[in-house]
Protein backbone atom coordinates (compact mmCIF):
# COMPACT_ATOMS: atom_id res chain seq x y z
CA UNK A 1 0.00 0.00 0.00
CA UNK A 2 2.89 2.62 0.91
CA UNK A 3 4.34 1.84 -2.77
CA UNK A 4 1.01 2.48 -4.27
CA UNK A 5 0.81 5.55 -2.09
CA UNK A 6 3.92 6.97 -3.49
CA UNK A 7 3.25 6.72 -6.94
CA UNK A 8 -0.68 8.06 -6.86
CA UNK A 9 0.10 11.58 -6.01
CA UNK A 10 -2.32 13.70 -5.25
CA UNK A 11 -5.11 11.74 -6.57
CA UNK A 12 -8.25 13.25 -5.08
CA UNK A 13 -6.19 15.35 -2.17
CA UNK A 14 -8.29 18.25 -2.61
CA UNK A 15 -5.99 20.36 -4.94
CA UNK A 16 -8.23 20.93 -7.63
CA UNK A 17 -7.45 23.96 -10.77
CA UNK A 18 -10.18 26.04 -9.01
CA UNK A 19 -8.58 26.25 -5.47
CA UNK A 20 -4.46 26.08 -6.22
CA UNK A 21 -3.29 29.26 -5.14
CA UNK A 22 -0.10 29.97 -7.38
CA UNK A 23 0.54 33.73 -6.10
CA UNK A 24 0.26 32.57 -2.33
CA UNK A 25 2.54 29.53 -3.14
CA UNK A 26 5.20 31.31 -4.87
CA UNK A 27 5.14 33.89 -1.68
CA UNK A 28 5.47 31.00 0.49
CA UNK A 29 8.51 29.58 -1.90
CA UNK A 30 9.78 33.50 -1.90
CA UNK A 31 10.02 33.69 1.56
CA UNK A 32 11.95 30.58 2.32
CA UNK A 33 14.58 31.35 -0.09
CA UNK A 34 15.11 34.89 1.72
CA UNK A 35 15.26 32.92 5.27
CA UNK A 36 17.59 30.51 4.20
CA UNK A 37 19.62 33.26 2.26
CA UNK A 38 19.85 35.16 5.37
CA UNK A 39 20.96 32.42 7.80
CA UNK A 40 24.51 31.80 8.34
CA UNK A 41 25.79 28.64 6.16
CA UNK A 42 28.24 26.22 8.01
CA UNK A 43 30.73 23.55 6.78
CA UNK A 44 28.80 20.89 8.97
CA UNK A 45 28.25 18.16 6.94
CA UNK A 46 29.21 15.13 9.41
CA UNK A 47 27.22 17.08 11.78
CA UNK A 48 24.11 17.08 10.11
CA UNK A 49 24.45 13.59 8.83
CA UNK A 50 24.56 12.46 12.30
CA UNK A 51 21.65 14.53 13.10
CA UNK A 52 19.92 12.78 10.10
CA UNK A 53 20.89 9.00 11.80
CA UNK A 54 19.87 10.07 15.40
CA UNK A 55 16.15 10.96 13.83
CA UNK A 56 15.72 7.79 12.23
CA UNK A 57 13.35 5.32 12.71
CA UNK A 58 13.69 2.74 10.29
CA UNK A 59 16.04 0.68 8.75
CA UNK A 60 15.02 2.03 5.46
CA UNK A 61 15.84 5.64 6.56
CA UNK A 62 19.02 5.03 7.66
CA UNK A 63 19.95 2.62 4.77
CA UNK A 64 18.99 5.71 2.39
CA UNK A 65 20.71 7.81 4.34
CA UNK A 66 24.17 5.81 4.09
CA UNK A 67 23.38 5.83 0.51
CA UNK A 68 22.70 9.51 -0.32
CA UNK A 69 25.45 10.55 3.03
CA UNK A 70 28.06 11.91 0.14
CA UNK A 71 25.80 14.04 -1.36
CA UNK A 72 24.26 15.27 1.73
CA UNK A 73 27.98 15.94 2.79
CA UNK A 74 29.30 17.32 -0.21
CA UNK A 75 25.92 19.89 0.12
CA UNK A 76 27.49 21.37 3.30
CA UNK A 77 30.87 21.82 2.09
CA UNK A 78 28.38 24.05 -1.13
CA UNK A 79 27.55 26.05 1.71
CA UNK A 80 23.76 23.91 1.90
CA UNK A 81 23.88 23.65 5.39
CA UNK A 82 22.75 26.88 7.48
CA UNK A 83 22.35 27.53 11.37
CA UNK A 84 18.43 28.24 11.33
CA UNK A 85 16.04 29.00 13.92
CA UNK A 86 16.01 26.10 16.05
CA UNK A 87 19.76 26.60 16.87
CA UNK A 88 20.84 23.10 15.34
CA UNK A 89 22.73 22.86 11.71
CA UNK A 90 20.59 22.11 9.05
CA UNK A 91 20.48 21.92 5.04
CA UNK A 92 18.24 24.20 3.68
CA UNK A 93 15.92 20.86 2.10
CA UNK A 94 15.62 19.35 5.46
CA UNK A 95 13.91 22.86 6.39
CA UNK A 96 11.97 23.08 2.92
CA UNK A 97 10.06 19.60 3.99
CA UNK A 98 8.99 20.97 7.01
CA UNK A 99 5.89 22.47 5.13
CA UNK A 100 5.93 20.13 2.29
CA UNK A 101 5.55 17.65 4.84
CA UNK A 102 2.42 19.39 6.43
CA UNK A 103 0.95 20.10 2.98
CA UNK A 104 1.15 16.29 2.22
CA UNK A 105 -0.56 15.11 5.88
CA UNK A 106 -3.42 18.01 5.18
CA UNK A 107 -3.70 16.13 1.64
CA UNK A 108 -2.39 18.98 -0.69
CA UNK A 109 0.30 16.79 -2.43
CA UNK A 110 -0.30 19.05 -5.61
CA UNK A 111 0.78 22.49 -3.40
CA UNK A 112 3.51 20.53 -2.00
CA UNK A 113 4.75 20.11 -5.77
CA UNK A 114 4.39 23.50 -6.52
CA UNK A 115 5.98 24.76 -3.55
CA UNK A 116 8.82 22.14 -3.73
CA UNK A 117 9.58 23.52 -7.75
CA UNK A 118 9.29 27.00 -6.64
CA UNK A 119 11.60 27.05 -4.28
CA UNK A 120 13.94 24.89 -6.56
CA UNK A 121 13.47 27.96 -9.99
CA UNK A 122 14.22 30.60 -7.48
CA UNK A 123 17.48 28.84 -5.35
CA UNK A 124 18.39 25.95 -7.76
CA UNK A 125 19.78 22.40 -5.86
CA UNK A 126 20.79 20.57 -8.76
CA UNK A 127 19.42 17.22 -9.47
CA UNK A 128 20.79 15.51 -6.35
CA UNK A 129 19.04 17.60 -4.01
CA UNK A 130 15.42 16.71 -5.70
CA UNK A 131 16.54 13.03 -4.98
CA UNK A 132 17.20 13.91 -1.32
CA UNK A 133 13.47 15.38 -1.28
CA UNK A 134 11.98 12.50 -0.82
CA UNK A 135 14.33 11.54 2.33
CA UNK A 136 14.19 14.56 4.13
CA UNK A 137 10.33 14.40 4.02
CA UNK A 138 10.52 10.98 5.32
CA UNK A 139 12.30 11.96 8.12
CA UNK A 140 9.58 14.75 9.58
CA UNK A 141 7.30 11.71 9.73
CA UNK A 142 6.04 10.48 13.15
CA UNK A 143 4.61 7.13 11.89
CA UNK A 144 7.41 4.40 10.34
CA UNK A 145 5.38 3.12 7.82
CA UNK A 146 4.21 6.29 6.51
CA UNK A 147 8.24 6.85 6.85
CA UNK A 148 8.88 3.86 5.10
CA UNK A 149 6.44 5.01 2.33
CA UNK A 150 7.64 7.93 0.89
CA UNK A 151 11.13 6.03 0.49
CA UNK A 152 9.90 3.65 -1.85
CA UNK A 153 11.00 3.59 -5.26
CA UNK A 154 9.00 4.95 -7.88
CA UNK A 155 10.08 4.27 -11.58
CA UNK A 156 10.84 7.63 -13.02
CA UNK A 157 9.76 8.68 -16.34
CA UNK A 158 10.23 11.71 -18.69
CA UNK A 159 6.55 13.76 -19.75
CA UNK A 160 6.97 16.85 -22.15
CA UNK A 161 4.22 19.09 -22.25
CA UNK A 162 4.33 21.35 -25.84
CA UNK A 163 2.36 23.72 -27.70
CA UNK A 164 2.41 27.28 -28.83
CA UNK A 165 2.11 30.53 -26.56
CA UNK A 166 -0.64 30.33 -24.32
CA UNK A 167 -2.13 26.69 -24.78
CA UNK A 168 -1.31 25.93 -20.84
CA UNK A 169 1.18 24.17 -20.88
CA UNK A 170 2.28 25.34 -17.57
CA UNK A 171 -0.97 25.10 -16.25
CA UNK A 172 -0.82 21.71 -17.23
CA UNK A 173 2.33 21.00 -16.17
CA UNK A 174 2.03 22.71 -12.20
CA UNK A 175 -0.96 20.03 -11.74
CA UNK A 176 0.57 16.85 -13.41
CA UNK A 177 3.17 17.56 -10.69
CA UNK A 178 2.21 15.82 -8.28
CA UNK A 179 1.01 13.00 -9.09
CA UNK A 180 4.22 11.08 -10.51
CA UNK A 181 7.04 10.08 -8.99
CA UNK A 182 8.28 9.88 -5.32
CA UNK A 183 7.11 12.64 -3.34
CA UNK A 184 7.67 15.43 -3.74
CA UNK A 185 6.74 14.48 -7.36
CA UNK A 186 7.70 14.80 -10.30
CA UNK A 187 10.60 17.89 -11.09
CA UNK A 188 9.02 20.18 -13.45
CA UNK A 189 11.79 21.80 -15.30
CA UNK A 190 10.21 24.91 -17.51
CA UNK A 191 12.00 26.74 -20.37
CA UNK A 192 11.37 30.17 -19.54
CA UNK A 193 12.78 29.99 -16.37
CA UNK A 194 16.18 28.11 -17.92
CA UNK A 195 16.06 31.28 -20.42
CA UNK A 196 16.23 33.80 -17.08
CA UNK A 197 18.46 31.67 -15.59
CA UNK A 198 21.04 31.43 -18.33
CA UNK A 199 20.53 35.08 -17.96
CA UNK A 200 21.36 35.43 -14.56
CA UNK A 201 17.59 36.77 -14.01
CA UNK A 202 15.28 35.63 -11.55
CA UNK A 203 12.09 34.11 -13.52
CA UNK A 204 9.59 36.80 -14.14
CA UNK A 205 12.21 39.35 -14.44
CA UNK A 206 11.45 40.25 -18.47
CA UNK A 207 14.19 39.96 -21.01
CA UNK A 208 14.02 42.24 -23.92
CA UNK A 209 12.93 41.07 -27.73
CA UNK A 210 16.68 41.14 -28.82
CA UNK A 211 17.52 38.63 -26.59
CA UNK A 212 15.06 35.83 -28.32
CA UNK A 213 17.56 34.99 -30.71
CA UNK A 214 18.23 31.19 -32.16
CA UNK A 215 21.51 30.98 -30.14
CA UNK A 216 19.76 31.47 -26.83
CA UNK A 217 17.09 29.04 -27.90
CA UNK A 218 19.76 26.59 -28.50
CA UNK A 219 21.20 27.41 -25.00
CA UNK A 220 17.75 26.92 -23.58
CA UNK A 221 17.44 24.25 -24.36
CA UNK A 222 20.61 22.46 -23.73
CA UNK A 223 20.48 23.39 -20.44
CA UNK A 224 16.84 22.44 -19.87
CA UNK A 225 17.80 19.01 -21.18
CA UNK A 226 21.36 18.09 -19.74
CA UNK A 227 18.95 18.63 -16.49
CA UNK A 228 16.24 16.86 -17.22
CA UNK A 229 19.39 14.01 -18.13
CA UNK A 230 21.05 14.42 -14.69
CA UNK A 231 17.17 14.18 -12.77
CA UNK A 232 16.45 10.91 -14.63
CA UNK A 233 19.84 9.61 -13.45
CA UNK A 234 19.08 10.44 -10.01
CA UNK A 235 15.82 8.45 -9.97
CA UNK A 236 13.61 11.48 -10.33
CA UNK A 237 10.57 11.71 -12.77
CA UNK A 238 10.82 14.66 -15.05
CA UNK A 239 8.37 17.11 -16.80
CA UNK A 240 9.73 19.36 -19.63
CA UNK A 241 7.31 22.41 -19.95
CA UNK A 242 8.64 24.10 -23.34
CA UNK A 243 7.19 24.99 -26.56
CA UNK A 244 8.92 22.20 -28.83
CA UNK A 245 8.22 23.92 -32.04
CA UNK A 246 10.94 22.50 -33.57
CA UNK A 247 11.01 18.42 -34.10
CA UNK A 248 14.38 18.08 -33.47
CA UNK A 249 13.33 19.61 -29.95
CA UNK A 250 11.08 16.95 -29.23
CA UNK A 251 13.08 14.18 -30.68
CA UNK A 252 15.89 15.14 -28.29
CA UNK A 253 13.33 14.47 -25.54
CA UNK A 254 12.31 11.41 -26.83
CA UNK A 255 15.83 10.37 -27.11
CA UNK A 256 16.52 11.33 -23.47
CA UNK A 257 13.86 8.66 -22.03
CA UNK A 258 15.24 6.42 -24.78
CA UNK A 259 18.90 6.86 -23.23
CA UNK A 260 17.72 6.72 -19.69
CA UNK A 261 15.68 3.85 -20.27
CA UNK A 262 12.17 5.28 -18.70
CA UNK A 263 9.29 5.85 -20.52
CA UNK A 264 8.10 8.57 -22.78
CA UNK A 265 5.30 10.59 -23.11
CA UNK A 266 4.68 14.29 -25.26
CA UNK A 267 1.75 16.02 -24.73
CA UNK A 268 0.58 18.57 -27.42
CA UNK A 269 -2.01 21.46 -26.48
CA UNK A 270 -3.61 23.16 -28.95
CA UNK A 271 -6.38 26.21 -28.61
CA UNK A 272 -7.13 28.44 -31.86
CA UNK A 273 -5.02 31.96 -32.01
CA UNK A 274 -7.54 34.35 -30.37
CA UNK A 275 -8.00 31.91 -27.05
CA UNK A 276 -3.82 31.52 -27.12
CA UNK A 277 -3.81 35.40 -28.10
CA UNK A 278 -6.13 36.42 -25.22
CA UNK A 279 -4.23 34.12 -22.48
CA UNK A 280 -1.24 35.43 -23.49
CA UNK A 281 -2.34 38.77 -23.35
CA UNK A 282 -3.93 38.24 -19.94
CA UNK A 283 -0.87 37.25 -18.34
CA UNK A 284 0.50 38.62 -15.35
CA UNK A 285 3.70 38.22 -12.88
CA UNK A 286 4.91 34.93 -15.22
CA UNK A 287 8.07 33.54 -16.69
CA UNK A 288 7.03 33.66 -20.60
CA UNK A 289 8.09 36.72 -22.62
CA UNK A 290 5.40 35.84 -25.03
CA UNK A 291 3.23 38.42 -26.18
CA UNK A 292 0.51 38.93 -28.95
CA UNK A 293 2.78 39.05 -31.50
CA UNK A 294 4.85 36.31 -30.72
CA UNK A 295 1.60 34.23 -30.29
CA UNK A 296 0.73 35.28 -33.84
CA UNK A 297 4.29 34.34 -35.53
CA UNK A 298 4.12 31.69 -33.50
CA UNK A 299 1.17 30.07 -35.88
CA UNK A 300 3.21 30.88 -39.37
CA UNK A 301 5.60 28.40 -38.60
CA UNK A 302 5.68 25.06 -39.43
CA UNK A 303 5.28 22.16 -36.27
CA UNK A 304 6.04 19.39 -38.37
CA UNK A 305 5.54 16.06 -38.03
CA UNK A 306 4.23 14.98 -34.28
CA UNK A 307 4.30 11.36 -34.90
CA UNK A 308 4.10 9.96 -31.32
CA UNK A 309 2.58 12.53 -28.99
CA UNK A 310 -0.70 12.85 -27.90
CA UNK A 311 -2.57 16.24 -29.35
CA UNK A 312 -5.02 17.63 -26.84
CA UNK A 313 -7.53 20.58 -27.31
CA UNK A 314 -6.33 23.21 -24.63
CA UNK A 315 -9.47 25.37 -24.91
CA UNK A 316 -11.44 23.94 -22.28
CA UNK A 317 -11.65 23.28 -18.68
CA UNK A 318 -8.79 22.11 -16.88
CA UNK A 319 -10.70 19.76 -15.37
CA UNK A 320 -11.38 18.05 -18.67
CA UNK A 321 -7.38 18.55 -20.05
CA UNK A 322 -5.95 16.65 -16.94
CA UNK A 323 -7.92 13.58 -16.79
CA UNK A 324 -7.00 13.37 -20.80
CA UNK A 325 -3.35 13.94 -19.91
CA UNK A 326 -3.58 11.58 -16.96
CA UNK A 327 -5.37 9.01 -19.60
CA UNK A 328 -2.16 9.07 -21.75
CA UNK A 329 0.78 8.76 -19.71
CA UNK A 330 -0.86 5.99 -17.69
CA UNK A 331 -1.18 4.11 -21.55
CA UNK A 332 2.79 5.11 -22.04
CA UNK A 333 3.74 3.75 -18.73
CA UNK A 334 1.83 -0.08 -19.54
Amino acid sequence: MAAAAARQGPGGDGDLPSNVDIAAIHARAEALVRLHGQATAIPAGATFRQRLVDLARTAAQRSTIALQGVDIERRARAGRVRMLADGAPADILFDLARPLAELHAAGHATTANLLANRYLDLSPQGATGWALLPLMLSLQQDDPDAADGLLQPAAPQLIAIGGLSGTGKSSLARLLGGLYGRRPGARVLRSDVFRKRLAGLPPETRLPPSHYTRRSDADTYEALFESADDHLACGSTVILDAVFLNRSEREVAEALAQQARVPFTGIWLEAPDRDRIARVTARTGDASDATADVAREQSRRPVGDLFGWHRMRANRAMEWILPAARSAIERTRR
